[in-house]
């Protein structure tokens, strides 16, 4: 689908509107509800700009956001205070489980190197020690969960950043950490469902939702996705917002397409590709190359004298298929769905508005214990993660019911659903089959809103 997935995203609006016109290939789902045609009133759901409120979203009317958003900051408050010596004694437990999962699996690929084939169970260990590293030790260290109640073994200002030397012994994978810790930690998670949330799957995938081409052949791309997603795009894109941030830092002007998709340019191993944002060599050198040394040539290199190599060689291979496809399930599917939101304008953080938003435009998966916690990245909370971004595994699991019966106390949406259910969802929104619910932006708490942020809502007033 071309070295942007999402191409222009405004392109493929126009593109959207003149299919309208002409009647062909146009969905009706996509056209705003009328009411009537004499009144031209808008029904909320398609458009930011609905006056009235469709049942689905009748719970916006009632709701109490003010005093929801002071329990939200109070409950946070009482979470930070309570964490000590055993939230740091739960992060070295994960730990534990995920560096067994990661010998654990070479083992066994050794120990059955003579069967004839790989062996899908020592796949499957590589690939969760991998997803685990990353979704639970550096997720949580690197929002700062553990600066306070570690006495500073495990903080976000140490780990991974500085030098290769913290990023191999702390989180080597094909992101850069400080680049993660931009796009990740700043973008999403304060920008959730806006145009300038770097994650917003609708946006991203805007290219593939317009095209016009059969279902069977979005299914293979969002298969082609899910499969190599963290070095065809997870890594040049958070590589790009750190470029995009450290130009801001720099007091220069934006590039135009800040906002768009930067996902990996097979030109640049020639030297030419996409170099409006870096250096496609630079990224090369700089994010890839370092894990894909380490994990495909210096990991297996010992068993050419130990015997096995080729075994290890592929079983790490498809170890890393897997390993991009369970991210894949458990992080893509987290803000995408036609029961989320999307949002016009950006608020301030920690404002009811906030706490709001960071309900309604995620969805939790089955939560509970530790085993089902772990094999899902512990991301199966994440409407409490996004919440309190700064806090522990442990504290996100303690406090889950809490937020559920808040939520209903205050009539808001509390969506948890089992991550196959959700990937349903997810994947509909991918091929243009289902679109995210529009916040009516007329019922929006206005003191908590940046109206006058260009970089969200100009651009959204263009695309509603």
């Amino acid at each position: 689908v071309g070295h942007h997935i999402s191409k222009s995203f405004f392109e493929s609006v126009e593109g959207h509107k003149k299919r309208n016109k002409m009647g062909k290939g146009a969905r009706s789902h996509q056209q705003p509800l009328v009411l009537s045609e004499n009144a031209k009133e808008l029904l909320s759901g398609p458009s930011y700009a609905a006056k009235k409120l469709a049942d689905e979203d009748a719970w916006i009317e009632h709701m109490d956001l003010a005093a929801f958003g002071k329990e939200c900051a109070e409950i946070g408050k009482e979470l930070a205070e309570n964490q000590g010596p055993a939230d740091t004694a739960h992060l070295h437990k994960i730990i534990t489980w995920s560096r067994m999962c990661q010998y654990g699996g070479l083992i066994l690929a050794y120990a059955t190197r003579n069967w004839g084939y790989i062996n899908p169970f020592a796949v499957f260990l590589l690939s969760l020690g991998t997803l685990t590293r990353w979704t639970i030790i550096a997720h949580h260290v690197c929002h700062g969960g553990f600066d306070k109640c570690s006495e500073g073994k495990f903080s976000r200002f140490r780990f991974g950043v500085g030098s290769l030397w913290r990023r191999c012994i702390d989180w080597l994978d094909w992101m850069l950490v400080e680049a993660w810790n931009v796009e990740h930690n700043q973008l999403h998670h304060y920008h959730l469902g806006e145009i300038s949330d770097p994650d917003l799957v609708e946006h991203n995938m805007a290219y593939l939702r317009e095209l016009q081409v059969s279902k069977f052949i979005k299914y293979i791309v969002v298969g082609y996705v899910a499969c190599t997603w963290k070095w065809w795009y997870y890594s040049p894109n958070t590589y790009k917002q750190l470029a995009v941030s450290r130009r801001r830092k720099r007091g220069l002007a934006e590039i135009p397409g800040s906002h768009r998709p930067q996902v990996f340019d097979f030109g640049w191993f020639i030297g030419s590709g996409d170099n409006t944002f870096f250096s496609g060599t630079e990224f090369l050198c700089k994010c890839l190359a370092p894990f894909l040394l380490q994990r495909f040539i210096l990991l297996p290199l010992p068993f050419l004298f130990l015997g096995g190599f080729r075994t290890i060689f592929f079983t790490l291979f498809f170890a890393e298929l897997l390993t991009n496809a369970h991210a894949f399930l458990v992080i893509a599917t987290n803000h995408a769905g036609n029961d989320l939101y999307r949002f016009e304008y950006h608020c301030k953080p920690r404002t009811p508005t906030f706490y709001l938003r960071q309900v309604i435009s995620s969805a939790n998966f089955a939560t509970g214990n530790d085993l089902l916690d772990f094999c899902q990245g512990w991301l199966n909370y994440q409407i409490e993660h996004h919440l309190w971004p700064d806090l522990s595994m442990k504290s996100y699991q303690s406090v889950q019911p809490r937020v559920k019966a808040l939520c209903k106390k205050y009539g808001i949406p509390y969506v948890q659903h089992n991550v196959f259910y959700r990937l349903k969802k997810l994947v509909d929104v991918m091929i243009g089959d289902a679109n995210m619910r529009k916040y009516p932006s007329a019922y929006e708490r206005q003191e908590d809103l940046v109206l006058g942020d260009p970089s969200t809502s100009q651009q959204q007033q263009k695309l509603d």
